[in-house]
């Protein structure tokens, strides 16, 4: 693994939240692949954006994560009814 090295512990913080999105993201996408809505993706995506903004941190990255799963959930809901 390379060696990384941030200007500041904010820009450190902020690669972080983006690197736990991109985990929960692919975490979740098998769920998606097998047709199964990944609602607790969803939700931990909200959850860390909702975190990130309060701790006044760029949260665009780990929201655009987050559009996906709610989108493509609430598409799962209406063609198969309450899962």
């Amino acid at each position: 693994m390379p060696n990384l090295s941030f200007s500041s512990n904010q820009e450190f913080i902020q690669a972080a939240f983006n690197k736990i999105a991109q985990i929960f993201s692919e975490h979740g996408q098998p769920c998606l692949d097998s047709f199964v809505p990944a609602f607790s993706t969803e939700n931990c995506l909200e959850h860390l954006a909702l975190v990130a903004s309060e701790w006044s941190y760029d949260y665009t990255l780990i929201d655009a994560h987050a559009q996906i799963y709610k989108t493509t959930n609430q598409e799962f809901k209406d063609s198969m009814g309450d899962c």
